[in-house]
């Protein structure tokens, strides 16, 4: 297994404020939202039953899954009905226009 590091997801500008982004980054779905300059990187499936949160909507920093609506906080990836269920949360940055995950 490829030890972790810092990967291009996409073009920084490509990532509008207040939108959902699915990317594949080394195979695996993830969710890029941005929310007040911030970049937000989560597994892009819902815990409850594996349905892909870029069909879901943003609700300040709630992200609602649009099948069962469960709700997580962007921020960390804790689903907001406990906290011993989070998503993957991965760190992001923007670089030179660029924005990567750490994964």
């Amino acid at each position: 297994m490829p030890e972790p590091s810092w990967v291009f997801a996409l073009n920084a500008e490509e990532l509008k404020e207040n939108t959902l982004k699915l990317v594949q980054i080394n195979d695996k779905p993830v969710l890029l939202i941005r929310k007040e300059g911030q970049i937000y990187a989560l597994s892009n499936k819902c815990k409850h039953m594996g349905c892909p949160l870029s069909a879901g909507s943003l609700e300040d920093h709630t992200l609602r899954c649009s099948c069962h609506g469960w709700r997580y906080d962007i921020k960390t990836g804790e689903y907001l009905g406990s906290r011993d269920i989070s998503l993957k949360a991965y760190e992001s940055k923007i670089e030179n226009g660029k924005v990567f995950v750490y994964i």
